[in-house]
């Protein structure tokens, strides 16, 4: 393949055929044909069809004199897993209709991920062309490696933009290819807006990034955009009655029980208590953000948790236990209106039982939260919503527990018999499927649970059938029960503490209580008593609290029985017309499920704008036949309030791009300044050095031999951007080798913390001191922490994210200095340098190699490995094959691997070699594995 610059003779014209047939999808895929831009796109709006169409017109082949094709090599990055079976699939239905140019001439392929292939493999793919979706780790490594000639790439398409910055791979992909190709296209789309409204001037940052000039914004309320997707279906004199009211989407509010109002209410509460506590504990990182308002969006937690992160090391452990506990109120948010009864009660229970000191949890952490009034309620509320009895209304009898229903089941139901007794008058005329969605996994086992469960129990005064999952409930409180058997059991079997210390909680929550009446305390036991009184608060009654088999019994006959068949919903007919099928939000995948199924009623079980907007998509294509659309959600809960502070983020967003595109500054820019110009070491190093320089010739690159493994951190595009050429080899010592005797070894603070833990950091700097003069240990801190060892201590957090003990912080320090001394005790010869940046470590390498020689990338892949080891019948050579097959045998690591290398001269050898010649070289464990891998049988 050519490139276009290089064609001797002009280009003819071709025919693309397209696959969006909505007019400003045909205009986003001509636009971005034309020219070069980053396009952003309103969530929904079908992105994934025009990245399809988009490459497909990209990737035709090129059309020389005399009627020769040259096939095109496009890149694609950053696509997902799902994004590239999609992609493959619309591209095949794409081919066909192309006849002239056919499949083959366009093949897909995908690099990376699951797909493994050799350097050798990778250059044949890349010579053959076609379109080719590979990782940017991968990508980036092909580019220095020269697999891949830069000038003989097509283009390259761009997804997910909006996680490319400055230090990304696909920003450092872009700079090495503009270096040496100024003709080939690049096209970046993204359909999250949000993201790219932070920081100062953030559009003309991210075009700066990814080197473009033009963004091309499409929002919902685009002139076009709305034009396309108005279905107007009253003119269709074609269509029925029933067919026009079709296309429409119909609002289902429905009203929370009097119970998760009130739970929701003191949620809430607790969450805006919360706030003023983190206000008062942080008074000089206060932002306007910290609101109540705020306290609905998506990442609310998580926001304020990075705006915290420079500083976490010096908070209070009042604070970071604030911080946890705003994640544990916003998920129960969530958890109150998804999740039934009993599973919303068992939550609440283990909350509490997490906050009661016993022997197996001595020093439990404490959640200020339990001490607010409105504690009381939620823990209350939650148990009255399952234990609370439920009398006759005729007798006075007890039947047994409420076991309180979501208020969305019945709605559901009454909305599935009424489509099913639609479906039985429309002759036929509606066969498509009944699709619901829902926002998780869990939720939709929870709903097919129900839908099978389900039954009619009443007809109300109004003529109005009544529904009722009382088995499904019942189900659900028989598994509540296996767990707190469990609990009894470790209560059993742990001896209760009677000297309990005294619970240390902010004195802000003891304090104002909204309705707190006044009580006499004793000293040192008020967070005690808060968390025993929420205990005791689970029983409404003296041993309700216990659930008896008999109990189990006794609600399981108060289900109703089945008087016929006719009175169970056809909700597991198999008939296409009476199919109900319940499905997850995919976000990429969404687009294919309605067209797939072609559904004749939708029901959005939980709110999703991204959904809603695919259904706008989908009616507008499909006119003919229209789905009915309902749309369920809770009345004045929190589930209605964050989606309509998705649409109104989405709408400001794109706001401030279209008036930051209005008042941008135009940048030109000329070859010079794309081709970026290598600074060679006599440009950056002093020279003149007595008795002469150290390196054979001044005008050579300097470089630096990078491990393949490290092009998932930012340091090899700095290493790059400040003029060193970085080699990518996969070295077995050492990350860095930047002369011939100074190998560095990187270490972020998670990595560090991970190698201590396993003892794999003592092998590395032992291999290190080993084969070169001088090792060096790079321990590089993150950009926006502490230069100091306290965020070290702060990896051990727990996985519920609550925060450490001030005793275990310091215990976690000093265990790393001891450490790090022990590591210079045992290697004397050992360097540690500390960074503060991936760019400092960038100016730190720059001046190591400072009077140092070049290193030599096939002298560094042989450290570590000695020459003499080959394969069956081979030369004494280096093979990297017979390296990484060493690597992959259970015992063999890194510290022994050179005890197998210079004592085995063969695979042949070290596979018949005896256990106990093999525990000389490795030891007695790791001979074991060894020998067991070699010699197990297989049936």
């Amino acid at each position: 393949m050519e490139p276009i610059a290089d064609v001797p003779h002009p280009l003819s014209q071709i025919d693309v055929s397209l696959s969006v047939p909505l007019k400003f999808q045909q205009q986003i895929v001509q636009d971005l044909v034309t020219e070069d831009g980053l396009l952003i796109l309103g969530r929904g709006l079908g992105l994934e069809s025009i990245t399809a169409n988009l490459i497909h017109v990209l990737s035709a082949p090129i059309v020389q004199h005399n009627k020769v094709h040259k096939r095109s090599l496009v890149i694609v990055l950053n696509a997902f897993k799902d994004e590239n079976h999609k992609i493959a699939e619309d591209l095949r239905d794409l081919s066909y209709t192309d006849f002239d140019i056919g499949e083959e001439r366009r093949p897909f392929i995908v690099l990376g991920g699951d797909v493994s292939t050799t350097l050798k493999k990778r250059r044949e793919i890349y010579q053959r062309g076609g379109i080719i979706s590979i990782s940017s780790q991968i990508f980036v490594v092909d580019l220095l490696s020269e697999i891949v000639d830069p000038n003989l790439i097509t283009g390259i398409v761009l997804l997910h933009a909006e996680r490319c910055n400055a230090d990304s791979n696909e920003s450092f992909i872009i700079s090495l290819y503009r270096q040496k190709n100024s003709w080939g296209f690049l096209k970046a789309l993204t359909d999250h807006p949000e993201a790219l409204t932070h920081g100062f001037l953030p559009l003309q940052t991210k075009l700066k990034a990814l080197q473009l000039h033009t963004a091309f914004l499409w929002p919902r309320f685009h002139v076009e955009v709305s034009l396309s997707l108005k279905v107007n279906l009253d003119r269709r004199k074609d269509l029925t009655a029933d067919q026009r009211l079709r296309g429409t989407l119909t609002e289902i509010k429905v009203k929370m029980t009097d119970a998760m109002r009130r739970i929701q209410i003191a949620i809430l509460a607790c969450i805006e208590a919360l706030i003023a506590e983190l206000r008062r504990q942080c008074p000089m990182l206060v932002t306007d953000y910290w609101v109540k308002e705020n306290a609905l969006d998506p990442g609310f937690d998580r926001q304020i948790r990075h705006q915290l992160s420079p500083h976490w090391h010096r908070l209070t452990f009042t604070a970071k236990q604030v911080c946890a506990d705003l994640s544990t109120l916003t998920a129960m948010l969530d958890s109150l209106l998804n999740s039934d009864s009993v599973a919303f009660y068992q939550i609440t229970q283990e909350i509490v039982q997490a906050n009661i000191k016993t022997v197996a949890q001595p020093n439990p952490t404490q959640s200020p939260w339990l001490e607010n009034e409105a504690a009381d309620t939620v823990t209350s509320y939650a148990t009255k919503r399952v234990f609370e009895t439920t009398r006759d209304q005729f007798t006075g009898t007890v039947d047994g527990y409420l076991l309180e229903e979501l208020p969305k089941w019945e709605q559901l139901a009454l909305l599935l018999d009424d489509i099913s007794s639609e479906r039985a008058q429309s002759d036929g005329r509606n066969p498509g499927p009944t699709l619901i969605m829902c926002s998780s996994e869990a939720v939709s086992r929870q709903l097919q649970a129900y839908l099978s469960q389900v039954r009619q129990v009443d007809v109300d005064s109004h003529g109005n059938k009544v529904f009722s999952g009382r088995g499904y409930m019942v189900g659900r409180l028989k598994q509540y029960m296996g767990w707190k058997e469990l609990l009894v059991l470790m209560d059993e079997l742990a001896v209760t503490d009677e000297n309990r210390e005294e619970l240390q909680v902010s004195k802000t929550f003891s304090k104002g209580k909204t309705g707190c009446t006044k009580r006499r305390r004793t000293r040192g036991g008020s967070a005690v008593a808060a968390v025993e009184r929420l205990h005791r608060s689970t029983a409404i009654e003296p041993g309700k609290q216990i659930v008896t088999e008999e109990v189990i019994r006794q609600l399981e006959e108060s289900v109703p029985e089945l008087d016929s068949e006719d009175e169970v919903l056809p909700f597991l007919a198999v008939e296409r017309l009476a199919q109900i099928i319940v499905q997850r939000y995919q976000n990429r995948t969404d687009d294919v499920v309605l067209q797939e199924l072609m559904p004749s009623y939708i029901v959005c079980y939980e709110p999703d704008l991204a959904f809603l907007r695919r259904i706008e998509v989908y009616q507008a294509i499909n006119q003919h036949s229209p789905a009915k659309v309902f749309f369920m959600y809770y009345q004045d809960s929190v589930d209605e309030q964050k989606h309509l502070a998705k649409i109104k983020k989405e709408k400001d967003a794109f706001t401030q791009l279209i008036r930051e595109r209005a008042t941008m500054a135009q940048s030109f820019a000329t070859t010079e300044d794309i081709a970026k110009s290598r600074v060679r070491k006599s440009q950056v190093m002093n020279t003149r050095i007595a008795g002469g320089s150290t390196f054979r010739d001044p005008n050579n690159e300097t470089r630096v031999i990078v491990d393949t493994r490290e092009f998932k951190s930012p340091l090899p595009n700095f290493l790059h951007r400040v003029g060193l050429r970085v080699i990518p080899r996969m070295i077995t010592v050492g990350d860095y080798i930047i002369s011939p005797k100074i190998c560095l070894e990187r270490k972020a603070i998670p990595d560090l913390i991970q190698s201590m833990s396993s003892g794999r950091l003592f092998d590395q700097c032992k291999q290190m001191s080993r084969y070169y003069e001088c090792p060096t240990l790079l321990i590089e801190f993150e950009e926006n922490k502490s230069f100091s060892l306290e965020p070290f201590a702060e990896q051990r957090l727990t996985r519920e994210n609550r925060a450490p003990s001030e005793i275990s912080a310091r215990m976690s320090k000093k265990d790393i200095q001891v450490k790090l001394v022990t590591l210079l005790i045992e290697y004397p010869k050992l360097k540690i340098i500390w960074s503060l940046s991936p760019l400092q470590t960038a100016e730190i390498i720059m001046r190591l190699k400072a009077n140092q020689p070049e290193p030599d990338a096939d002298t560094a892949l042989g450290m570590g490995v000695d020459l003499s080891i080959r394969t069956e019948d081979g030369p004494p050579q280096l093979n990297e094959q017979v390296i990484d097959l060493l690597r992959t045998i259970p015992g063999i690591t890194a510290a022994n691997m050179p005890a197998i290398i210079n004592n085995v001269n063969n695979l042949r050898e070290l596979v018949e070699m005896e256990e106990p010649r093999l525990a000389a070289l490795v030891g007695k464990e790791a001979a074991n594995k060894v020998y067991e891998f070699f010699n197990k049988k297989v049936c």
